[in-house]
């Protein structure tokens, strides 16, 4: 007995976890799954190693070594066809002796470092920060569009459900009038002809009730791959969870606007570190000879600091300025044309939800009064008073009034979705 008790109790744990499924648990496996996001993640890992590469290249110390050999023969050289030599005669033919002394024999390594190049190391950062910034608002908008698109699909989905269970009621409704007209049938008051019709309507909602069913099978799949999880089995969803959210301080389209406009001045800094002026100290040790003989007496050492100073480059810099300008003006004109957008979008989805309310007051005061006529005729029909045509027309325009409410329902949730996507 114990062990039939405790079968039991977690036989029901086992299927009201895997049954029970609400909005919040699609869209956090969206979100996780997402490749997109988990890319995202990755190039932001990289934009930070960036930075240790940017102050890598522009404060470190860059060491390397070099070799040489170089042999400047020369020919006809004495009576000598080749000859490596530094007195060549007057008609020998090769380089000049003044240029290559008859070879170059180098073994060194070199050390060079930038000097006084803080503010081009900061303009590359700042770049760099930026770029990051713009991955992390695409995520930020790739996270928003999975909601939304999650939301969408588990309210459809939760309309079929709807329909499947007022359907399966009306069902069984009229199931039991049909037990009722066999009665009366039986008993003369009503004819056959009224059971037939009432029977084949029973058919035809059991039909309506498999093609529902068969949608919110698809619809719940869908629910599935849009969250890119293994498709499992679900008896029923939560009612959708979600509230209209309040103004937030700062649009998402400002942050973005600010962040394509910080992108263009970055690269336009960054652009004009080649006209600022560099220093670079170097320093070298090892051999260089230009003459094999007492070679090994040819070990020693340099040093020296190099000046970069940029004077002319055809007006490239005042170019680019005016294009930088030009990128930022364009901005502007998308960010206002943005900001009217979105609180016009705002006030028409707010007029909307506005007059569904409105109609659905109304409609639940029509349905009463027809759950009402309904009872009535429930009660005409035991007793054979009316036609079954006239109750299924009952029933007809009681279902037809109850659909449209589920799909006002519905709408009412798709817009506080539109209006949660757009009021961000």
């Amino acid at each position: 007995m114990r062990l039939t008790i405790l079968f039991f109790f977690l036989l029901t744990c086992f299927v009201n976890a895997q049954e029970v499924k609400n909005l919040d648990f699609f869209k956090e496996e969206a979100i996780q799954n997402t490749p997109v996001l988990k890319d995202n993640g990755n190039l932001q890992k990289i934009n930070e190693i960036q930075n240790s590469i940017i102050l890598a290249q522009n404060k470190a110390f860059q060491i390397n070594a070099t070799s040489d050999i170089l042999v400047a023969p020369y020919f006809n050289n004495n009576g000598k066809i080749v000859d490596v030599t530094t007195t060549p005669s007057a008609n020998a033919f090769g380089y000049d002796i003044g240029i290559t002394n008859g070879g170059l024999y180098s073994a060194q390594i070199n050390v060079t470092k930038n000097l006084f190049n803080q503010a081009i190391t900061d303009n590359l950062l700042f770049q760099n920060k930026i770029a990051n910034n713009t991955i992390t608002l695409s995520s930020e908008e790739i996270n928003h569009n999975i909601i939304k698109n999650i939301t969408d699909a588990y309210i459809l989905t939760y309309q079929l459900q709807l329909q499947e269970e007022f359907t399966k009621e009306i069902l069984k409704d009229l199931e039991k009038r049909l037990q009722v007209v066999e009665l009366l049938v039986k008993r003369a008051v009503l004819m056959e002809s009224d059971y037939l019709l009432l029977q084949l309507d029973i058919e035809g909602k059991k039909l309506e009730l498999q093609q529902i069913q068969n949608n919110l099978k698809t619809s719940i799949n869908q629910l599935y791959s849009l969250s890119g999880t293994p498709i499992g089995s679900i008896e029923k969803l939560e009612a959708p969870n979600f509230n209209t959210t309040s103004k937030p301080s700062r649009f998402f389209y400002q942050k973005k606007f600010e962040n394509d406009s910080l992108q263009v001045v970055a690269n336009q800094k960054v652009f004009e570190n080649q006209y600022k002026p560099q220093v670079t100290a170097y320093a070298n040790t090892g051999l260089n000879a230009v003459e094999i003989p007492n070679i090994y007496r040819r070990f020693g050492a340099s040093a020296g600091l190099r000046l970069t100073i940029p004077i002319y480059d055809g007006k490239q810099r005042k170019y680019n300025a005016q294009q930088s300008l030009l990128k930022e003006e364009s901005l502007a004109f998308y960010r206002d044309n943005s900001k009217i957008q979105v609180n016009n979008n705002i006030k028409n989805i707010e007029q909307q939800i506005q007059a569904l309310n409105d109609n659905m007051v109304l409609l639940n005061k029509q349905l009463e009064k027809q759950q009402n006529i309904l009872e009535i005729y429930k009660g005409k029909l035991v007793q054979g008073q009316i036609s079954i045509v006239d109750y299924l027309n009952v029933i007809q325009n009681y279902k037809l009034n109850s659909y449209t409410k589920l799909q006002m329902q519905t709408n009412y949730w798709l817009l506080q979705s539109q209006y949660n996507f757009i009021n961000w």
